[in-house]
């Protein structure tokens, strides 16, 4: 079973760590709380990081809030640099066990497939054929229709030079592997404006991933987050190692 979803309790705000958050950091703290749930739930319960500042700009929002939000209100557990929910580990143990059951019932089902016809068998398996031929047709058209009314978008948008828009289109609509996605749909966090924005004034479409073999914090702060991971690991390979201190934040030093 696909994990997409998870309770959101409507009494979670009567918690009293919850209501310590918010008598503290209001609701911005609030939205903060659930946005790290969501985060927590697609990365199986589990963030290990030595960065405030690299997650806050991926949930847009203040990085000393964040910090509070993790550490000062014991809804977290935090174990060698990592950090995760316990409320959500339960409702991860729900879904997986009904997972569980769920490949069960099929297997029984298949189980019990074997001993039908072979001629009933053959028609299953061309039913089947034609459902995925039919579905991998809509997929491809759904996204030929995403990628048109991205286009449009960005060609909409004033003040932004033809070129820069044309090579922002490319580098963004790249698909994935199965062809379902598109780079910029793969994003955690996206705002076209702002994107589009940091595209041309980092220069990026100009410098073809060619990437500063130093540490500069400007270019750092620039950056999209998927550039900004390519730029790290770029780093790394020279040697660089990141350091982080509260007053001074993440730095990156040769060794």
């Amino acid at each position: 079973m696909k994990k997409t979803f998870f309770n959101h309790d409507s009494s979670a705000r009567n918690d009293i760590r919850v209501i310590k958050l918010r008598a503290k950091l209001g609701y911005a703290g609030y939205g903060v709380f659930w946005a790290l749930l969501e985060l927590l739930f697609t990365e199986e319960n589990k963030l290990c990081i030595d960065d405030y500042d690299t997650l806050a700009f991926g949930l847009q929002c203040d990085p000393k809030i964040l910090k509070k939000v993790i550490e000062d209100f014991d809804l977290f557990v935090i174990e060698d640099g990592c950090f995760y929910s316990k409320r959500l580990n339960k409702q991860i143990e729900t879904i997986n066990d009904k997972s569980k059951k769920a490949k069960e019932n099929a297997k029984k089902r298949w189980s019990n497939a074997d001993a039908e016809p072979l001629h009933t068998k053959r028609n299953a398996s061309i039913s089947i054929s034609k459902a995925k031929a039919k579905e991998n047709k809509s997929k491809i058209n759904d996204i030929n229709l995403r990628l048109e009314t991205f286009q449009k978008k960005v060609l909409d948008i004033e003040d932004i030079d033809v070129k820069d828009k044309t090579a922002f289109i490319d580098y963004w609509t790249e698909k994935n592997q199965s062809g379902t996605r598109m780079r910029f749909e793969m994003e955690k966090t996206w705002d076209l404006s702002r994107r589009i924005k940091r595209w041309v004034n980092s220069d990026f479409n100009k410098s073809q991933n060619k990437f500063p073999d130093y540490y500069d914090d400007s270019f750092n702060r620039k950056i999209d987050d998927s550039t900004r991971k390519d730029y790290h690991n770029h780093l790394k390979s020279l040697g660089f190692v990141s350091k982080y201190s509260p007053n001074a934040g993440t730095k990156w030093i040769k060794k």
